[in-house]
């Protein structure tokens, strides 16, 4: 894994200390682990505790593991004078409903807040990638096949009622509204090596993730 930062959100890091387990490796060790520690195993703790990976406790219970993990990571940012930073969290949108809600809650605060992030955002799972598109015209490298994307695809306007327009789609739109309670773009598919969406309001991206090759 080649990141500037790892960072587990609370119980990640016992996912991470499985997945090391699994493959039979050590190598991949968290910077930190942030979160209210509440799903955290005392013996995972105790394990990169002796690694000396430090563990951030923050008890406040209106707000996410995520977002003290992005407060946490916007932290380190500052001290290490990076003032971009990208953000892969993976696990996103997995696991129980409720949660995959928080997760977009904290991935549309974030975009919003800069003391939680300066720069893009991204929420993986085995199947899929989301990610937000601002307001205007948006230009996204596609590519299809092994280690890239699926064909699935789906434009989501989560926060408010947009009016979009595509282009490298099966079914391209113009000029069309879309809304909860009403019309959504889901299970459209790529045709082209980019897709260019124009949107007057900010929306979800979903792209499928190409899994023939696992």
């Amino acid at each position: 894994m080649s990141a500037s930062l790892i960072v587990c959100a609370d119980g990640g890091a016992n996912r991470l200390e499985e997945a090391n387990q699994r493959l039979g490796k050590s190598d991949i060790t968290p910077d930190f682990i942030c979160g209210d520690l509440d799903s955290l195993r005392p013996e995972v703790r105790a394990s990169y505790e002796k690694q000396g990976v430090p563990i951030l406790h923050d008890p406040d219970q209106y707000s996410t593991d995520l977002t003290k993990s992005l407060k946490c990571i916007r932290h380190w940012a500052e001290k290490s004078k990076v003032d971009v930073l990208d953000v892969i969290a993976l696990g996103g949108i997995g696991g129980r409903f409720d949660q995959g809600f928080s997760q977009l809650q904290s991935l549309y605060s974030a975009s919003r807040d800069e003391s939680l992030l300066q720069g893009h955002m991204f929420l993986v799972n085995p199947q899929s990638i989301c990610f937000l598109l601002p307001q205007g015209k948006n230009r996204i490298h596609t590519p299809l096949g092994p280690g890239f994307f699926g064909e699935n695809v789906g434009i989501i306007p989560i926060s408010r009622p947009s009016t979009i327009s595509t282009n490298g789609l099966e079914w391209d739109v113009t000029d069309w509204y879309t809304e909860f309670g009403g019309q959504i773009s889901t299970s459209n598919h790529i045709k082209n090596d980019f897709l260019e969406v124009d949107t007057t309001e900010q929306v979800l991206l979903t792209i499928e993730l190409d899994t023939t090759s696992r």
